[in-house]
């Protein structure tokens, strides 16, 4: 990767050429991509298509950022059941994180006073 521009300089690229800040983009997620072990490439790339059909869905930056951090929590939430060896990989693909989350314990903390 390339040393990056400071964030004055993409934030006034987003401005004035935000076509040229979106190949920027591209070009640092494709060298990152390629950076990485070859077995993790293929898995790495369909990420990356899975962020960037999320960011076309969206009308709005901040509706594609929530919409990538639900996935990003999701397939933490699937990491984290699946390291506490509770459920079968399918189990884990059908149930969503609220329903796991319901299955929590809730403690009480008393009030500060």
């Amino acid at each position: 990767m390339n040393k990056w521009p400071s964030f004055e300089q993409l934030a006034k690229m987003a401005e004035t050429h935000p076509e040229a800040l979106e190949q920027f983009r591209q070009r640092e997620v494709e060298a990152l991509i390629d950076s990485a072990p070859v077995e993790m490439q293929r898995r790495l790339r369909g990420l990356q298509f899975q962020i960037d059909c999320q960011r076309q869905l969206h009308p709005t930056p901040v509706g594609a950022c929530l919409a990538i951090s639900k996935m990003m929590h999701e397939s933490l939430g699937r990491l984290q059941r699946a390291l506490h060896g509770l459920q079968s990989e399918a189990e884990l693909d059908s149930q969503s994180p609220s329903q796991a989350a319901n299955g929590a314990q809730i403690i009480p903390f008393p009030a500060a006073g």
